[in-house]
């Protein structure tokens, strides 16, 4: 293994794990902030936190995917160190994030008139749209100096990026919590949020300054138009993802906001919340690698990056599979020892809700590797049509079939079976690997045969761990921590059964025997 490839997977390891943890405790930030705010200014406002979310991802639709755009151009010249086109780069995100932060300020501000229409009972809660232009401050601040966190994450380091947001997260989250026990103000709530905003970027600009001191040395370069014109054909590509993305992700809670009123959006932010953590640290961990992964394509080897891809994709499907199997479990206990009785949906809406994780979270490997070989163009353009069928199907089983939570989430996931399982890892062996015929065998055998049979074996040990449920009359909490114990035990045991031969398995274990041998060995001496 070359210095090179050793470095590369090197960066790798330590930008996985750093974001994990640091994934994890932030988390355990989220919750405990959430546990004050649901106590202190009950589910309505929980709601409108929610919907306000959703708004500013519509919005964030100004961004155009320039930040992803520029960190894939990063990969090569990082590679090659060459400063001079390092630095043009980051002078172009800087003058494109300014543009957008000012364009999202505008656009918030024309949504406020929208809200007596997306907001049932919009006259429950007073000065809404003074709430909304707070949080819609921090949203603009974000975009100010963030643009620096680009070049840690194409150098596989944005573990120091994610350092940064934690410290200020954890300040954010202790002056929150004041403010909420001492003045029950949801307004100066969100006004922390903007100032650690805004003091965090601060913070990072100044770090990347002291690492690439060449970038001040080089403010005035500007990029030649061959690179403009490659830019913009990936944002023109990126422009399908985000539609794509946001109606996708982000439609949920101004649907049920605007049919079902903002009491059944808070209630369903819970449930996203311990969602969206799990999602979040799997996403950092298959995502992490993206940057080395980049630099493996550049190599132009497609038997060794189709390999990988295939490495990934069972890697993935096993934290997914545990994962979904736990959540399955023991949600509902653990949100009613969390926020309450009032607060759990039933058990056909949860199945629901892990159902679409299920089967979002299986598509990581296909949009890490969309990712890394820029293919920007291509599943811009599937995009498109998954926005559309996504809004279509969920407003309909939301409001024929008066399906509430479950119509706008079975929506979600007929989109992802329907067009995104099978376009993603296409475009990948077409313009990626350059080996279309490899494609169906991977696409029902590997992954349509697998999400089968990992649903298959999710299902029965639910059932298992439920009637043992019903031989335990303990308090809720515990529930949730003996559910989650057994299931994760018997599902990885089954896991290692079924799998502990197929090449990509095998190839796996022996990269961590020899890491763990290494390792002994450094302590021995």
């Amino acid at each position: 293994m070359g210095e090179k490839t050793t470095g590369r997977w090197r960066k790798a390891f330590v930008n996985s794990t750093v974001l994990t943890l640091l994934q994890v405790l932030t988390i355990i930030l989220r919750f405990v902030n959430q546990t004050f705010f649901i106590q202190i200014l009950g589910k309505e406002f929980l709601g409108l936190n929610g919907l306000f979310t959703n708004l500013l991802t519509y919005l964030s639709f100004a961004e155009l995917g320039v930040g992803t755009s520029i960190v894939f151009s990063l990969y090569k010249p990082i590679y090659d160190r060459n400063y001079k086109k390092i630095s043009a780069l980051m002078n172009f995100i800087k003058r494109a994030y300014t543009g957008i932060g000012l364009v999202i300020l505008v656009l918030g501000v024309g949504l406020i008139p929208l809200f007596p229409y997306i907001i049932k009972n919009y006259g429950d809660i007073e000065h809404i749209p003074i709430y909304f232009l707070l949080y819609l401050s921090n949203s603009v601040v974000s975009y100010f100096f963030t643009y620096k966190r680009s070049i840690l994450i194409a150098d596989q380091k944005e573990y120091k990026s994610s350092m940064n947001t934690f410290k200020y997260t954890l300040l954010q989250t202790v002056l929150q919590i004041v403010v909420l026990y001492f003045f029950k103000a949801y307004s100066l709530y969100l006004i922390v949020a903007t100032i650690c905003t805004l003091i965090s970027n601060l913070s990072i600009s100044a770090l990347v300054n002291r690492e690439y001191p060449y970038l001040k040395e080089n403010t005035k370069l500007r990029l030649s138009r061959f690179d403009i014109r490659q830019i913009r054909s990936n944002i023109i590509g990126m422009v399908g993802s985000r539609i794509g993305s946001i109606v996708v992700r982000s439609t949920d809670n101004l649907l049920l906001s605007a049919f079902m009123g903002l009491a059944i959006v808070g209630i369903y932010s819970n449930y996203l919340l311990i969602v969206t953590s799990v999602s979040t640290i799997l996403s950092k961990l298959v995502s992490s690698v993206t940057a080395s992964i980049g630099n493996l394509i550049a190599e132009k080897d497609a038997t060794k990056s189709l390999f990988i891809y295939k490495t990934h994709f069972y890697i993935n499907l096993v934290m997914t599979t545990i994962t979904a199997a736990c959540l399955l479990v023991a949600l509902n206990p653990f949100v009613h020892a969390w926020a309450g009785k009032n607060y759990v949906l039933t058990s056909s809406t949860v199945i629901v809700i892990v159902l679409n994780y299920f089967i979002d979270q299986l598509r990581q490997s296909s949009i890490v590797f969309v990712s890394a070989y820029g293919l920007f163009v291509p599943n811009g353009k599937k995009s498109v049509i998954e926005a559309l069928v996504n809004f279509i199907l969920s407003l309909t089983l939301l409001t024929v079939f008066h399906l509430g939570i479950k119509g706008v989430l079975i929506g979600t996931i007929l989109t992802n079976l329907l067009v995104n399982s099978w376009f993603e890892p296409l475009i990948i062996f077409k313009k990626g690997f350059a080996i279309k015929g490899k494609f169906k065998t991977f696409y029902l055998k590997t992954y349509f045969g697998n999400l089968f049979l990992m649903g298959i074996l999710i299902a029965v040990l639910a059932w298992l761990v439920f009637w043992i449920d019903t031989y335990l009359n303990w308090p809720a909490l515990a529930i949730a921590i003996i559910n989650v114990v057994l299931i994760a035990v018997f599902m990885l045991a089954i896991i290692i059964g079924i799998y502990h031969r197929q090449e990509n398995f095998v190839y796996i274990k022996s990269i961590v025997l020899k890491r763990l041998l290494k390792q002994s060995g450094a302590r021995r001496f």
